[in-house]
């Protein structure tokens, strides 16, 4: 008997089976590539929403955690996983800088928020009142993390590839039974594809897209 059987691979899966991992944990994975979110997802992280210069939810939480995970990754796996990208707030106006130096004199926030004005020195962008640098973001090269850890999991021996069939799952009262498959405990990690999961399917779940343009222009 394992202690878990998880349900998907994205960026939840794979980060439940690490910290199971660390902690001596048993488990097997079922993933059948249809959940794709995680796999295209740009990866940016950022701690301030520049529409108002606000902090996003639980970031100084959230970036404590994640940092040291995927530097132990990077260390697991001898792989660059987070790469350091500078953001830059473009002002339209005063007003807009000094709605940003009020901002960085609020509590926490001059961690994010650079007080220095940076000069627009490319004639090619319209930028007369300057940047504001955000610190401490960067971007995850999902793709290539998700694919290292699958193929780290199929070494180990502790993944299926096939579709879960909710169908052949039994819950008992100590352990469920999944094919020929036991467990102490069933994790479903399945993103969007909730919305498939008899278990879960009523849960109010509103799928939402999104999308990120790579823009060549030498003159920029």
């Amino acid at each position: 008997m394992t202690d878990y059987i998880i349900v998907g691979l994205g960026l939840a899966g794979l980060s439940f089976c690490e910290i199971l991992e660390r902690n001596n944990k048993t488990f097997k994975v079922f993933n059948d590539d249809s959940q794709v979110a995680s796999l295209v997802a740009g990866g940016l992280y950022n701690p301030v929403i520049l529409k108002r210069f606000t902090m996003a939810w639980n970031a100084v939480e959230q970036l404590e955690s994640a940092m040291p995970f995927y530097a132990a990754l990077e260390n697991k796996f001898g792989v660059q996983f987070d790469h350091k990208l500078k953001v830059y707030r473009r002002f339209a106006s005063i007003e807009e800088q000094n709605l940003w130096f009020e901002a960085t004199e609020r509590v926490g926030f001059s961690r994010f928020l650079s007080n220095v004005i940076l000069p627009n020195k490319n004639q090619n962008i319209d930028a007369p009142f300057g940047y504001g640098e955000v610190l401490g973001t960067g971007r995850i090269d999902t793709k290539k993390l998700l694919f290292l850890y699958q193929e780290y999991l199929h070494r180990k021996d502790v993944i299926v590839n096939e579709t879960f069939d909710h169908d052949s799952l039994k819950c008992e009262v100590n352990h469920v039974t999944y094919k020929s498959f036991k467990a102490r405990q069933l994790v479903f990690a399945e993103g969007f594809g909730l919305k498939k999961n008899p278990y879960f399917n009523y849960l109010p779940m509103t799928g939402t897209k999104g999308e990120y343009l790579t823009i060549k222009a030498t003159e920029l």
